[in-house]
């Protein structure tokens, strides 16, 4: 009896996917997450993913299969750059530290977030290698961009891991953007703000609004930069180097902070 209950299951949830193709596969949604249960449960442990911290907004993301992303390149010559060959390069918005995609290795797919004259949303929701991309419409202030502008949160899927990247976000979430966001396992949040993003206080709110397994401070500029937004926290990891590996199956409970050593401006 639990096998064919079992059975209906799995032939609904294959319906659902092919009836609605585009919404399961562009979203780290629920829905997702069950059917990956259901199709990989004779799946082996994969290889972790790599998350390294570049400073600023900057991440070097890897996948198992060696697929890098670069997110928000910074462009300074005092903070890490990539040294190898990049495939994805995201920006959140066009100001400097975030667009500098001169400092990316190689030949990657570059995807702005913003059309290049920064009035209209480029459609972004892609597949590329083995690595699926969308983004969540926000702004860069309180204004709906009336100051600052607009900003994109770019989604990750990589091996299965959905991780967030809030670029420079001036605002807490709307019930909207929870629901474009879908399921997130890993937030890179900026913590230090106030002026360009959101202050440690909303981001703390932010972070429990999308309720990831773990959050990565991150655009701070100083020695405890993040020390504020973690103490909003009961687990906090402190990391001796700027590089987190992880895979699905080591995934800690919802929320974990991840502080990686030192700081980026």
């Amino acid at each position: 009896m639990p096998n064919v209950k079992l059975r209906a299951q799995y032939f609904a949830l294959l319906t659902l996917l092919f009836a609605f193709p585009t919404r399961v596969l562009s979203f780290c949604h629920e829905l997702e997450v069950v059917q990956s249960q259901f199709l990989r449960v004779a799946a082996t442990t994969p290889a972790p993913i790599e998350v390294e911290w570049m400073g600023h907004s900057t991440f070097q993301i890897t996948s198992s299969k060696g697929t890098r992303i670069l997110t928000d390149p910074h462009g300074a010559f005092d903070l890490p750059r990539p040294t190898l060959p990049q495939h994805i390069v995201t920006t959140s918005h066009q100001h400097g530290p975030h667009n500098s995609v001169h400092m990316a290795p190689g030949t990657p797919v570059i995807l702005h977030g913003l059309t290049a004259g920064g009035e209209n949303w480029q459609k972004v929701s892609t597949t590329i290698r083995d690595v699926s991309v969308y983004v969540v419409p926000a702004y860069h202030d309180k204004s709906q961009g009336m100051q600052r502008g607009k900003n994109a949160i770019f989604v990750f899927r990589v091996d299965d891991i959905c991780i967030a990247h809030l670029g420079d976000l001036g605002h807490v979430l709307t019930p909207a953007q929870l629901k474009l966001l879908g399921k997130i396992d890993v937030l890179l949040v900026p913590v230090a703000g106030g002026m360009f993003t959101v202050t440690p206080d909303e981001a703390v709110e932010v972070t429990k609004q999308v309720n990831p397994r773990i959050a990565i401070p991150e655009h701070y500029w100083w020695p405890g930069g993040a020390d504020r937004f973690a103490a909003g926290f009961s687990k906090v990891k402190r990391l001796n180097g700027l590089v987190l590996k992880i895979s699905k199956q080591e995934l800690p409970p919802p929320i974990e902070i991840v502080v990686f050593a030192g700081a980026g401006r």
